[in-house]
């Protein structure tokens, strides 16, 4: 189920022929334009060149494109995510190029993109919280997104980088945690609070997780 969620997003043209994947696109791009409350099947209809009831052919009615949309982006991003933690892990010789990997995954976590990628993900679980189906779907690229953190732990302890014996899954969950916080500073911003100043507070944690 996971491998299927592995697509490629492409850009909406109006000489394609119409598919799901499509729709997706366009339901995606009209959610960032306008949110869920704004979104208008004619404005998506649009964007592709169609009539609105030809939408149904695909979807039973919009707040199904709108979950199908937020899962699909949940699992784009979520794959983007372990695929740059894989990178920074299989590049890194030293504990010293480990926490600098870790640095620049986190290091622009207020910047406008990482913003919406993990507001992306927040719409996604709540978008479908109520449908088992979708939701078993963000459930299983969640699980090889944890199971990736905590296989990364466990090879940074066999590399003697980390001497800690905790649940390596244990630890996957916390970092996530962690990695979530800025949406707080999202909701009510402080001033004074940058992007660096939340990197030295994730490494600092990290480091007293796995020392």
């Amino acid at each position: 189920m996971v491998d299927s969620l592995r697509v490629t997003r492409v850009s909406v043209t109006r000489d394609q022929v119409l598919t799901r994947e499509r729709i997706l696109d366009a339901v995606s791009e009209q959610l960032e334009h306008s949110g869920i409350a704004g979104l208008r099947l004619k404005d998506v209809a649009d964007r592709l060149s169609v009539s609105v009831p030809s939408l149904y052919r695909f979807f039973e009615d919009r707040e199904a494109m709108i979950a199908a949309a937020y899962v699909r982006d949940f699992s784009l991003q979520t794959f983007v995510d372990i695929d740059a933690l894989t990178e920074m892990f299989a590049r890194a010789e030293s504990l010293e190029d480990y926490e600098l990997g870790l640095r620049r995954v986190v290091i622009d976590i207020f910047g406008d993109q990482s913003r919406r990628d993990r507001w992306r993900k927040v719409a996604a679980i709540a978008a479908t919280r109520h449908d088992p189906v979708l939701m078993e779907q963000i459930g299983s690229v969640q699980t090889e997104f944890t199971c990736r953190v905590a296989e990364m732990y466990a090879s940074a302890r066999e590399r003697g980088w980390v001497t800690s014996s905790i649940n390596p899954l244990a630890f996957a969950y916390a970092v996530q945690g962690l990695a979530m916080g800025p949406l707080f500073a999202d909701v009510a911003p402080m001033p004074g609070v940058t992007s660096d100043d939340f990197t030295e507070v994730f490494i600092t944690f990290h480091r007293a997780m796995t020392a």
